[in-house]
């Protein structure tokens, strides 16, 4: 009776929507913990899963119900003849191929102790690419119907797999040209070196602080990373007033591009003021786009502390910051970053690796 019940709630799942929710992630790690917990409910018998991909050879690369330190972990295992199975000789489909070390993260993870395995590897062509291991650690068996389910839903995972790993990678591809491409503007003039990236990890860091968006945060990069854009189209020997006209330049530049369109718009009023006395527009508070007031305090507090402009010590830095609150800063801001800069040492939060958005 048991087991028939089992069987006859295996299938609770919204394909539709869960399929949508696959192609919809926005990174590899996303969309492999999204499948695997759509894994665990095709398969009620199972209590943990993990999934291996091949890339040279077969890693752990997302798991549910085991620890990080599972995840990374080199193997051999059943999935290799590309055929999906049930296996209850654990330690002689899983132990016995890989060396003792292997063997013995098995162990520390909890393996010797899983009585079966629902194994669906996932092929390409023919072509294995990885695997969903669901692991059982009760009586209750894995029913043919669980073994059919998971497989249907692996044949969806790969190619949504594949997708979003040929979109991390033109990501991936994207941020490399883009700083290419600003460090190339910037070296018209040694003391604009660094520039934007410093701007771009003091935005980001206020970014994190506001709890903005994985989305938001991505286009927050572009704006800030461009920010000066428009001077590409102006002479070095430009007068000030000219000069000022560079976030038009910029935002006129990104007008073919629609996917940033929320970053242009921060590109383009960047040098407005919080009390409206700033350009292009004269637009006061809350009407500056968030990501331009973002980028005014962080492009103050550069000018402020680097070659390029006065190269004050922090802490004198951040008092002209506070005098410039409420008039060409927003006041909500500066807090805020005098935060992240009082704390940087600290915490990393300025870390180079954290320039870049998370996916």
């Amino acid at each position: 009776m048991f087991r028939r019940r089992a069987q006859e709630t295996t299938e609770p799942l919204d394909w539709s929507r869960a399929s949508a929710e696959l192609f919809a992630a926005r990174s590899v790690k996303g969309l492999l913990d999204s499948a695997l917990v759509q894994a665990l409910v095709l398969a009620p018998a199972a209590v943990k899963a993990w999934v291996v991909l091949r890339s040279g050879a077969d890693r752990i690369a997302a798991a549910k119900g085991y620890g990080s330190e599972f995840v990374g972990l080199e193997l051999i295992g059943p999935w290799v003849d590309g055929a999906p199975r049930i296996s209850t000789n654990v330690a002689g489909d899983l132990f016995q191929p890989n060396l003792p070390e292997v063997r013995a993260r098995l162990a520390a993870a909890g393996l010797r102790e899983v009585r079966s395995q629902l194994v669906v590897p996932l092929r390409e062509r023919g072509d294995v690419r990885g695997a969903f291991v669901l692991d059982a650690y009760g009586m209750e068996p894995f029913s043919p119907l669980a073994l059919e389910s998971v497989t249907r839903w692996a044949s969806l995972v790969l190619p949504a797999l594949t997708l979003v790993g040929d979109l991390s990678r033109y990501r991936t591809l994207s941020w490399g040209l883009t700083l290419a491409f600003v460090e190339a503007i910037e070296s018209r003039d040694f003391a604009q070196l660094g520039h934007a990236q410093r701007v771009t990890s003091y935005v980001m860091a206020l970014g994190r602080e506001l709890t903005l968006t994985k989305p938001e945060m991505t286009d927050l990069w572009f704006s800030a990373m461009l920010h000066d854009l428009g001077k590409l189209a102006q002479d070095e020997l430009a007068s000030e007033d000219e000069l000022a006209e560079h976030a038009k330049l910029g935002f006129n530049l990104l007008a073919t591009v629609p996917e940033l369109e929320a970053a242009r718009q921060g590109i383009l009023h960047h040098h407005e003021h919080f009390d409206g006395s700033g350009q292009p527009d004269g637009l006061k508070g809350s009407a500056i786009p968030l990501f331009s007031r973002l980028i005014s305090v962080a492009n103050v507090y550069d000018h402020l502390t680097s070659e390029r402009g006065e190269l004050l010590p922090s802490r004198q830095a951040i008092t002209r910051l506070r005098e410039a609150a409420g008039r060409q800063l927003d006041p909500a801001l500066v807090p805020v970053l005098e935060g992240i800069i009082s704390q940087a040492k600290a915490t990393g939060e300025l870390r180079p690796e954290g320039l870049f958005p998370s996916t």
